[in-house]
């Protein structure tokens, strides 16, 4: 090959060359003005979303347990809440009711009014009282018995409508909170019975001072009374035994489950693929599992109505034992109902969904107006109001978690409580919002 067809040979290389580099260079350039279309988005996990309902589940089922265990757990190590739950018992007028007929059979049954009537018209009909006489006397037996029944509901009836009564009624509940734990353990006790089906109070102190008070109204037949170990079923059910488990296990699992349920809830935000929307759906699950816990208390009170024989206790003072008894449920479940909710509501309303986003944009444009409102009345807030709006993430996290510890320290926590202490939340975030002022405006 000459030197003349060499150069021609690189000439033609080097134009190849080039023309791959142009062709390089124009693809480059077609791709930037038509992008290829952009691969459709992974959609979210389906495992992992049942992963999260999985754990949804269980703390639906937990949360409501958590509620129960904490009650049963309170009424027995706090001896101040288990007389809190009681003392409003000694008031109601059913139980009152109740307790007068109660107390008022047991003292006439063991007075023995009759035969007492009888002895004393034999022993005036053997003084030899004319036929007419005794057959008179005779008539007066069932009149003077029934005086002597409603003397009696009278004296009794009287001490259970004083205030003594009431400071009785505390007094023996809080020696008697002993003797409770005694019977939810199988043990039993003096002031708290165990029998059969039937837990019930003893009533031997009350009926003590109602002979007390006979006697000293001049009824002297009272000193006669026998020792009489009355009581006041407070709870019938076949299964007392199965309760006593069920205490035992839900007393020792009382400060567990509610950690191990927020726990769980946890888990299930943090494994969802979309957080804040599982954030949502946590905060819903755990308010549907607290309206399934009332509705569950409500028809156990049917169940305990209907095991109750109305010859034992009235329904109206069963139905009186029994509110009393779960109104602490109430109060706990209403309080984690109104928190949950709330937060469901905090974590929709930040959300990317349309409704959020007009909501927020709607607040924004309240604050504003109010803001410009106060700058042109001349209450701009300068240079603290620029401060602030720098510092508002801090003091919206420093605020939630101000609410989180106050919730957590309070003893028992109401919805009424709940609910309060979240508006003052939301307040002091809105005037937060309100003085802030962007650095720019703040200069102006």
């Amino acid at each position: 090959m000459t030197l003349k067809d060499q150069d021609v040979t690189t000439e033609s290389t080097e134009v190849e060359q080039l023309r791959a580099e142009v062709a390089r260079l124009q693809a480059e350039l077609d791709s930037s003005a038509h992008p290829p279309a952009e691969a459709p988005p992974r959609r979210p996990s389906r495992w992992r979303w049942v992963g999260a309902g999985v754990l949804f589940l269980v703390v639906a089922l937990l949360a409501p347990l958590a509620i129960v265990a904490t009650w049963v757990h309170d009424e027995v190590s706090d001896t101040d809440r288990y007389v809190e739950t009681v003392a409003p018992l000694a008031s109601d007028p059913a139980v009152q009711n109740a307790a007068i007929d109660k107390i008022t059979n047991a003292i006439y049954t063991r007075l023995n009014v009759q035969a007492v009537t009888k002895e004393a018209i034999d022993a005036l009909s053997s003084q030899g009282l004319p036929p007419r006489v005794t057959t008179s006397l005779n008539a007066l037996s069932t009149p003077l018995a029934n005086g002597v029944r409603s003397f009696i509901e009278n004296a009794v009836t009287r001490l259970i409508r004083s205030p003594q009564f009431q400071e009785a009624w505390v007094a023996a509940n809080r020696e008697a909170h002993a003797e409770l734990v005694a019977v939810l353990t199988g043990k039993g006790g003096d002031t708290i019975q165990v029998q059969g089906d039937t837990v019930s109070v003893n009533l031997a102190a009350v009926i003590d001072a109602v002979k007390t008070r006979l006697t000293d109204a001049g009824f002297s037949l009272a000193s006669r009374i026998p020792e009489v170990n009355a009581s006041f079923p407070i709870m019938q059910t076949a299964d007392i035994s199965k309760a006593q488990t069920g205490f035992r296990v839900l007393s020792a699992l009382a400060r567990t489950l509610p950690i191990l349920a927020l726990l769980l809830l946890g888990a299930a935000v943090l494994l969802a693929p979309a957080r804040r929307k599982a954030l949502v759906i946590g905060g819903v699950v755990v308010a549907a599992s607290m309206l399934l816990l009332g509705a569950l208390l409500n028809g156990f009170r049917i169940v305990y109505l209907d095991a109750v024989p109305a010859d034992v206790l009235p329904q109206d003072a069963a139905a009186a034992i029994y509110d009393q008894l779960v109104s602490f449920i109430r109060l706990n479940l209403r309080a984690v109902l109104v928190l949950f909710l709330a937060l469901a509501a905090v974590a929709w309303v930040t959300g990317p969904w349309a409704p959020a986003v007009a909501t927020r944009r709607a607040t924004n444009r309240a604050v504003d107006a109010v803001r410009g409102g106060s700058d042109r009345a001349g209450l701009n807030t300068g240079a603290f109001g620029a401060a602030l709006y720098n510092l508002r993430t801090p003091i919206r996290i420093g605020v939630l978690a101000l609410v989180v510890l106050v919730y957590v320290m309070a003893a028992h926590p109401t919805g009424a409580f709940t609910i309060v202490l979240l508006l003052i939340a939301a307040l002091v975030l809105l005037v937060t919002e309100l003085l802030a002022r962007p650095p720019a405006a703040a200069t102006e």
